[in-house]
């Protein structure tokens, strides 16, 4: 009986390749190299195994910045490194804008949570006699943006002016198709179907998300929210 026992539970184990998986929950660093007044916090839970010759790792990251000020965040450039227990796996750069969106701000006092939780499953070779480490994650500050225009951090770093030229794009965009609305219906569909100009894409995703809002609820309902988007940018 206990033979066929140990053989049942091994034919079990070759079964289930993931059966070994570890699941792993670390702290987020906060490695800011720059003064600003945000605290950079957050937990990573990763789940490693080995299959098929591969190690894998999949995780889940819940990264938070907390405003440490006494006046809203309405911009921030973080970066973030991930390793698993055999080093560095993943860099990720995250951006805010909230020049034309008060709901986005980060008022005093309050955390933002940026969470990932689908990042699939990355693999590689497995390697013998690896060392192994214990799994990490740090995050840093690149730049703030405060609301009266105060700002800290590198200014001309290239994610920073990244976000800055997609904000003039998408400045420009909205008053172009603002103006085209007050010449009749077709010149604002018009206007509106035109693409942004930035190279990163962001100010078309905004644009995209306002003709679909257009074609949902109508005309209208999307001059409003251009305008409102407007009002809050002319506020800054």
């Amino acid at each position: 009986m206990a033979k066929r026992f140990v053989l049942a539970l091994l034919a079990l184990v070759i079964s289930c390749p993931f059966c070994a998986a570890q699941t792993t929950v670390v702290d987020v660093m906060d490695k800011s190299t720059v003064k600003c007044a945000v605290r950079m916090s957050g937990t990573i839970e990763f789940t490693e195994s080995k299959a098929a010759g591969e190690d894998r790792t999949s995780f889940v990251s819940h990264v938070s910045a907390t405003n440490l000020s006494n006046v809203p965040v309405i911009a921030m450039v973080t970066y973030t490194r991930i390793g698993n227990s055999l080093g560095p796996l993943v860099d990720e750069n995250h951006q805010l804008d909230a020049f034309f969106a008060h709901e986005l701000e980060i008022a005093p006092g309050q955390t933002s949570v940026h969470e990932h939780a689908d990042n699939g499953v990355m693999t590689e070779p497995v390697r013998k006699g690896a060392s192994t480490i214990a799994p990490a994650a740090s995050s840093q500050v690149i730049f703030v943006q405060f609301a009266g225009g105060s700002t800290c951090g590198d200014p001309n770093d290239g994610r920073v002016t990244s976000l800055m030229d997609a904000r003039a794009d998408l400045l420009l965009a909205l008053k172009r198709i603002d103006k085209a609305a007050n010449f009749g219906d077709d010149k604002f569909l018009k206007a509106l179907d035109d693409k942004a100009t930035d190279r990163t894409g962001n100010a078309e995703g905004i644009l995209g998300h306002i003709r679909d809002m257009q074609k949902e609820k109508g005309s209208t309902a999307a001059i409003e929210y251009i305008r409102g988007m407007l009002g809050v940018a002319a506020s800054r």
